[in-house]
C-alpha cells in the first residue's frame, strides 16, 4: 500500500508538471500514468498474461484488456487528459465492450480521474451505473485508494464484494451526516472514557462533551471557514484592502468589475475559453483543502456552495470569499492550471 501511496503523489506531480503533454497526447497517459499505477495494483503491462492492449472485440477495440487465468475480467479504456470521461459516448463504449465480452464492470480513465462502471443492470441509465469515480488531483489519497484497489489484481476476483462494501460505507457515511445527534450521541461515551481514563483530575459535565462535539461534527459537515481553508491551502500573504477593485486585467483582456466575486467568475471564464479549465478537471481544489472551488453541480465535498456562480461552460464556481481571498484564489486557480498568476492585474 505504501508503494501505491507514493507511485499515486509521484503522478499528481508529474500530471500537474506536464498537463499540456497529457491533454493532447493518449499514449503519454497510457505510458506514463496508466502503466505504472497498473504495476503498483498487481498488473503486470508487460505480461501478456495478464494485460493485452488493443484486444479487437466485436464492438471494437479496448485499449487495455485485463486477464485472470486465462479469462478476460476487465476493460479499460484511457484517454486523453482533456477527455471528459463521463461522457454518455464515452461510458457507452465501454459498456458495449463489457457487455459484449460477458464482463461485469469497466473502467474509464484520463490518467486524472477513474470511472467504475457496471456494464449493465436491469432498469438503470448509463450514468447511474457509475459506481465510483475517484480524482487523483481532487480527492484524499486514503479515498482514491480504497476506490482504485477494488481493481487491484489481488482483489479483482471479489470486486462484487468490494464495490458493495464501498457503497454500503457511503450510505452509513450519508446517513450520518443527515443525521448528525446520532453521530454525537455515538461519540460521547467515547470522549468520557478517554477524558476518565486520561485526565483523572477533571471533570467534565456531558454538556460540556456534547457542546464539543456539537461544533466538530458541524465543521465535518459544512466545511472549514475561510481562513481554515486558506490557512490550509498555503495561499500567498493577503495584501488587498480599501476600496473594491474596478478593473481587472487577464494578458491583454480587461474586465470591468462591478462586484468581487467577478475576480473568480472572470479568471475561471478565461481559463475555459482558452482550453485549460474543462468539465473533467472536476472537482476543482485548491491546495489540500477539502472544498471546491468549482464543480460540476454547486456543492462541496459535505454541503452545498455558499454562493455560486455559473461559468461559461455550465460548471459551477464558489464565490463567498472577501475580495483579497477572491484575488488569492484566482491566482490559485491559474497557477493550478499551468498560467503564470503574474498575468493577473487588479485596479
Amino acid at each position: 500500500m505504501n508503494s501505491l501511496s507514493e507511485a499515486l503523489a509521484l503522478i499528481v506531480e508529474k500530471i500537474k508538471k506536464h498537463r499540456s503533454l497529457y491533454e493532447k497526447n493518449e499514449m503519454a497517459v497510457r505510458d506514463q500514468i496508466v502503466n505504472p499505477i497498473l504495476r503498483n495494483l498487481g498488473w503486470n503491462p508487460e505480461n501478456p498474461e495478464e494485460v493485452q492492449p488493443n484486444v479487437s472485440t466485436e464492438e471494437g477495440v479496448p485499449d487495455y484488456t485485463l486477464i485472470n487465468d486465462g479469462k478476460k475480467i476487465l476493460f479499460i479504456e484511457a484517454k486523453k487528459l482533456s477527455v471528459d470521461i463521463e461522457q454518455k459516448e464515452v461510458i457507452r463504449q465501454l459498456a458495449k465492450y463489457s457487455f459484449n465480452e460477458g464482463t461485469k464492470y469497466g473502467l474509464l480513465t484520463n490518467g486524472a480521474v477513474w470511472v467504475l462502471i457496471k456494464s449493465f443492470e436491469e432498469g438503470t441509465t448509463l450514468t447511474e451505473r457509475i459506481v465510483w469515480k475517484t480524482d487523483l488531483e481532487n480527492e484524499e489519497l486514503p479515498e482514491v485508494i480504497r476506490k482504485i484497489t477494488t481493481v487491484s489484481k489481488t482483489n479483482i476476483e471479489h470486486i462484487e464484494v468490494l464495490v458493495k462494501k464501498l457503497q454500503i460505507l457511503d450510505e452509513i457515511w450519508q446517513h450520518l451526516l443527515k443525521e448528525p445527534e446520532n453521530m454525537i450521541k455515538g461519540l460521547i461515551p467515547v470522549v468520557k472514557s478517554i477524558a476518565t481514563q486520561d485526565y483523572p483530575s477533571y471533570q467534565f459535565e456531558d454538556t460540556e462533551i456534547e457542546d464539543l462535539l456539537r461544533e466538530r461534527v458541524k465543521e465535518i459537515i459544512s466545511g472549514p471557514s475561510e481562513e481554515e481553508t486558506l490557512s490550509e491551502a498555503l495561499v500567498e500573504h493577503i495584501s488587498w484592502s480599501g476600496d473594491s477593485p474596478r478593473k481587472m486585467k487577464l494578458k491583454s483582456e480587461v474586465f470591468e468589475l462591478h462586484n468581487s466575486y467577478e475576480i473568480l467568475v472572470n479568471t475561471a471564464n478565461w481559463l475555459i475559453k482558452n482550453g485549460k479549465l474543462k468539465l473533467s478537471d472536476c472537482p476543482v481544489a485548491i491546495g489540500r483543502s477539502k472544498r471546491n472551488l468549482i464543480n460540476k453541480e454547486p456543492k462541496h465535498k459535505y454541503g452545498d456552495f455558499r454562493a455560486p456562480k455559473k461559468l461559461s461552460n455550465g460548471l459551477w464556481i464558489e464565490t463567498h470569499y472577501s475580495t483579497a481571498y477572491c484575488i488569492n484564489y484566482a491566482k490559485r486557480l491559474l497557477e493550478k492550471f499551468g498560467v503564470s498568476p503574474d498575468i493577473l492585474m487588479i485596479e
